[in-house]
């Protein structure tokens, strides 16, 4: 479960500019609501499209969910992460410091 270990991130890293941004690619919204109130995640939370309007596909060719990516500041993929294990946050967290 990926999501809430990504909270610490975003809290030590926000005010020097770094975000946090998941698309959910199922589009359960009322699950998702009631999974972010839940576990206290604070940062942004968006629904992949269908159709025209999909992304994750699209833009990004994700395949499988979790995929993460780090962006720097010109919209650049630095790094990506297939899946998410216990432990990647430490690797998330070197890799972010290497960006800021």
């Amino acid at each position: 479960m990926e999501l809430p270990r990504l909270q610490p991130l975003y809290e030590t890293y926000a005010e020097r500019g770094f975000n946090v941004v998941v698309v959910d690619g199922k589009r359960q919204t009322d699950l998702a609501k009631k999974f972010i109130a839940k576990h206290g995640l604070t940062y942004t939370a968006l629904e992949n499209g269908e159709g025209d309007a999909e992304v994750v596909k699209s833009l990004f060719g994700v395949q499988s969910f979790p995929t993460s990516f780090l962006v720097d500041r010109e919209g650049r993929i630095m790094y990506s992460h297939l899946g998410f294990e216990e432990g990647d946050e430490v690797k998330l967290a070197k890799e972010i410091e290497s960006l800021l």
